[in-house]
């Protein structure tokens, strides 16, 4: 299976390095789309859909209360929707975006639907019991899904979301073998239980002791929040700040100036801007390969007008991943046999691979935030 599924895997390294070159051509396909206001993604109060080839990929999303999509669910439209643009240059795919915010009971019939269309592929990222729905939704009655929310089980479900406690768990390892062995947590308040859990079990598999939890709600001001917990971090020796929003940049800069002793540990959901920022230099950070997401970066802001995040370059891989296969083997070939290739695919998120688990294996990079940018500090993996 290894050797008849390889060319795929080829394919889908040149098309990035294909979006390499089209940075420096100015007549680029990807210019071209991008300098297209028709080819625009329309304000998400209507119904969506990108592209314009028979084979449809249905997107699952959430719309917030204000019925548009926000957050984590716009970059990854948006990411999607700037590869079927750079990667379809043939027009034989289309990305019909659905939104699912009614929750589980509205799935049953959005499957059906996206089936009567004779949908090729599920891309979903939805709350837990949402996406549980969908993976119940028996094997030949819908295509499969990649999952880039919380994981879930069920056949033809491949999970391919990177969290944060991922992260946390490969970029503790150094800072942990350094001898800072006691490990408190800043946290959003959103993070689930089980997060925590699973978050405390990686912090003692590298050997050290999660000594504190504190949570923290991102939309309120940061206060007397280190003031508050000026013990827990007097005896600590490294701290876990996670977070994707604006929040994390004051976070960081009042434990430089109060706790200059703690070695701090990002995460890839990170802000890319706050690189750049003084007070990040010398985080370590497990995270995406960060010249694979300089391919696209640029002009997925110049398209959307904000950085690249680690939602959009989700939403760019899963596209990938499928018009990889259509191109170079057609429609019928998006199986679970195809998208499980041992040889993995390497895109914007760095290498990977669906195993028949359901589960994505990544081979996640180690960085320190240095000079405004990533600086890896050990061998990038060139394969599985």
């Amino acid at each position: 299976m290894t050797t008849r599924l390889h060319p795929v895997r080829l394919w889908l390294l040149s098309l990035f390095a294909a979006a390499v070159l089209s940075g420096c051509e100015s007549s680029s396909v990807a210019d071209k789309v991008l300098d297209d206001k028709a080819l625009k993604p329309p304000p998400s109060m209507v119904e969506e859909t990108f592209g314009r080839g028979s084979t449809e990929i249905t997107l699952l999303l959430t719309k917030a209360p204000n019925g548009i999509y926000e957050g984590a669910a716009r970059d990854i439209r948006d990411g999607a929707a700037l590869a079927i643009g750079e990667l379809d240059d043939a027009a034989v795919m289309k990305i019909k975006v659905v939104d699912v915010a009614g929750g589980p009971a509205t799935v049953a019939a959005a499957l059906a639907t996206a089936k009567a269309r004779g949908s090729g592929l599920l891309i979903s990222y939805a709350p837990q019991a949402t996406t549980a729905a969908i993976a119940a939704i028996p094997a030949d009655q819908r295509p499969s899904l990649i999952n880039l929310s919380s994981p879930v089980a069920g056949a033809k479900v491949f999970n391919f979301g990177f969290d944060e406690v991922a992260s946390v768990a490969r970029g503790v390892h150094p800072v942990i073998a350094s001898g800072h062995k006691r490990v408190i947590a800043l946290t959003p308040n959103s993070i689930a239980g089980v997060d925590e859990e699973r978050l405390r079990s990686a912090v003692s598999q590298a050997g050290g002791a999660l000594i504190g939890v504190v949570r923290y709600d991102p939309a309120a001001p940061l206060g007397d929040l280190l003031t508050r917990n000026k013990a827990l971090l007097d005896d600590a020796g490294a701290l876990v700040l996670m977070g994707d929003s604006a929040a994390i940049g004051p976070i960081l800069k009042g434990v430089r100036a109060s706790f200059g002793k703690l070695a701090v540990v990002g995460t890839s959901h990170w802000p890319m801007e706050l690189y750049t920022d003084p007070a990040a230099s010398g985080v370590i950070i497990a995270a995406v390969d960060p010249d694979a997401s300089l391919l696209i970066g640029e002009r997925y802001r110049r398209f959307n007008k904000r950085s690249l995040s680690v939602y959009a370059a989700e939403g760019y891989d899963s596209i990938a991943v499928a018009a990889g296969i259509v191109r170079g083997k057609g429609a019928a070939a998006l199986t679970p046999e195809m998208l499980t290739t041992k040889t993995g695919f390497r895109g914007v998120t760095g290498l990977f691979r669906f195993t028949p688990s359901g589960m994505a294996e990544r081979k996640i990079g180690l960085y320190k935030i240095d000079g405004g940018r990533l600086v890896a500090i050990e061998p990038k993996a060139v394969s599985f």
